[in-house]
């Protein structure tokens, strides 16, 4: 099948690639899109207009494809497939518009969800009532560590799973992608209950959200399975996250463990109990692969199957990933499914005074993050 690929939130470009301020993935969104037959991106939009000028001079999007306003975009080119590159607070409005435009059959997002929680579900709500195919860009799942680790698992090496360790980076935009690997690992089980404590001492915006500096979040599974993430943004890169554990994740097993991301240098090993560790070679893809999940995203659009990526696998992770934020402000336990919660409790702390950073983040703002948008609220009252 044929896809005319529409393109929104296209950044700086590739050699201006800031880490929690505006990242390259709609470079890396079109280069697979121009590497697969039938794919043809048509379109592309973005609110700084020389960002959108130098990413259709790449891509050879015509004049009449270029646009700072990504609503004008749809209402003129009319795209099937649309890739949402934004800043986090921008996502629920976009997606949602395009969902609700008529011509497109599917939206893939950049991740996490939503600014808000109000905002996730909208998404995916609106997104299932048009019957549009919704994806988020969870793509450190098809990571060879990740991959080849769930094999393990599921080969019964360690014997069934039991806890899942995390430590690897912030809570909220890397917890994301730590949260959906868990999930991936536990197959896709739902949570049951968070409980978790943040700390915000230094103010840091990262995509356009506040995000902790450290977390420390306890969560079981539906299916018994517990997870504990102990993470922060602020250690040392000479020690990476080994204050805490000594590997990114450690996946614990009733005969054995295995470890992914060791401070000794290994990708991926497993040790049984009462036995050595083995060492399983693997690529180094620690931070995934765009174009196997737009594979998936596209497969998934042609053959009318389940994309690994779709919106209801990321739900249950950022369901998590609020609870956790939420349960540090109540204190206490938090039951799933989560409801009474409509906002970024981390996010509400700061706007009311309640939490204030004793050290400013000093960056100025990216031009991208300044742009106003209110996430929608749709499902307050369902």
């Amino acid at each position: 099948m044929s896809h005319r690929v529409a393109v929104v939130g296209v950044g700086p470009g590739r050699e201006t690639d800031i880490s929690g301020r505006s990242h390259a993935f709609a470079y890396e969104h079109a280069d697979a899109y121009r590497d697969r037959d039938g794919c043809d991106v048509v379109a592309c939009a973005d609110v700084v207009p020389e960002y959108v000028d130098r990413f259709a001079a790449e891509y050879d999007v015509p004049e009449d494809g270029v646009y700072e306003d990504y609503e004008a975009m749809l209402d003129s080119v009319d795209p099937d497939l649309v890739s949402v590159c934004t800043p986090i607070p921008t996502h629920a409005d976009i997606v949602i518009g395009c969902a609700e435009h008529g011509s497109v059959e599917a939206v893939h997002c950049e991740k996490p969800m939503a600014r808000t929680w109000a905002g996730a579900r909208a998404m995916v709500h609106v997104c299932d009532r048009e019957g549009v195919q919704l994806t988020f860009g969870h793509q450190r799942r098809f990571g060879d560590p990740f991959r080849r680790a769930k094999e393990l698992l599921d080969d019964g090496v360690v014997g069934d799973l039991e806890r899942i360790e995390i430590s690897w980076g912030n809570f909220f935009d890397n917890g994301t992608h730590s949260l959906d690997l868990a999930a991936m690992f536990n197959d896709e089980h739902r949570g049951a209950w968070v409980m978790g404590q943040l700390d915000y001492s230094t103010e840091h915006v990262r995509y356009g959200v506040h995000t902790a500096d450290h977390a420390f979040v306890s969560w079981q599974y539906e299916n018994g399975v517990h997870g504990v993430a102990a993470t922060g943004d602020d250690v040392p890169l000479s020690d990476g996250p080994y204050d805490f554990y000594d590997c990114w994740f450690r996946l614990v097993g009733v005969d054995g463990v295995v470890e992914i991301g060791r401070r000794d240098g290994l990708g991926l090993a497993y040790r049984r109990d009462g036995e050595g560790w083995t060492e399983v070679e693997v690529a180094d893809e620690f931070d995934g692969r765009v174009d196997r999940a737009i594979d998936d995203v596209l497969d998934a659009l042609d053959g009318g199957g389940e994309t690994e990526l779709e919106a209801r696998h990321a739900l249950n992770t950022t369901e998590i990933l609020f609870a956790g934020h939420e349960s540090s402000c109540r204190r206490g336990r938090v039951e799933l499914p989560l409801a009474g919660v409509y906002d970024h409790p981390l996010e509400s702390l700061v706007e009311a005074g309640e939490v204030t950073p004793e050290h400013e983040d000093d960056r100025p703002p990216h031009p991208s993050e300044t742009g106003e948008n209110e996430d929608r609220d749709d499902l307050r009252e369902q």
